[in-house]
């Protein structure tokens, strides 16, 4: 017999076997075969101390920048140069939300962090707009379009749901 036929044959009746002796148990199949495959465990909220540390690591950068801005707009510094503060504000809020977004907060923070990040959302379009701006007008017309979506009311009830006082610039 050709010896493909020999190892057919030898397959099918191995097949056939049943596997193993009759009132006993077939064997266990290696551990690498039988696991089931892992799903990530689902994150958990931060403890209350845990957030108010994260999000005030998170929107720092975001209120330097802004506060950065604001004085170079008090100041009287060129568009150009408040032009390119604006651009690094819309840097800072497009990342602190991103970062925002990615935390899984305490269930009391969830409602008005969304609240901010709706506004964020607004305001980002115009930081954008300003940091592009082509001349002084457009320039101030964005970051006032920008600072009425500032979403200061929300983050002062994120703050308060967080435990923290009322933001102070400087």
């Amino acid at each position: 017999m050709p010896r493909w036929r020999a190892v057919l044959a030898l397959t099918v009746l191995l097949a056939g076997c049943g596997g193993g002796e009759p009132g006993r148990p077939p064997a266990a199949a290696p551990a690498w075969q039988t696991a089931a495959p892992t799903t990530p465990a689902a994150p958990t909220a931060l403890t209350p101390a845990e957030a108010k540390s994260r999000y005030l690591e998170i929107v720092t950068p975001y209120n330097r920048a802004l506060e950065e801005l604001e004085d170079a707009v008090n100041s009287g510094k060129p568009w150009r140069t408040v032009r390119t503060l604006a651009a690094e504000v819309a840097r800072t809020n497009a990342a602190h939300a991103a970062e925002l977004r990615e935390v899984v907060w305490p269930a009391k923070v969830r409602a008005p962090l969304a609240a901010l990040l709706a506004e964020n959302d607004i305001a980002l379009r115009h930081w954008r707009r300003a940091g592009e701006a082509a001349d002084a007008d457009a320039l101030m017309r964005e970051i006032r379009t920008a600072a009425a979506h500032s979403g200061a009311e929300e983050a002062g009830r994120v703050r308060a749901a967080l435990g923290l006082p009322a933001y102070r610039e400087g």
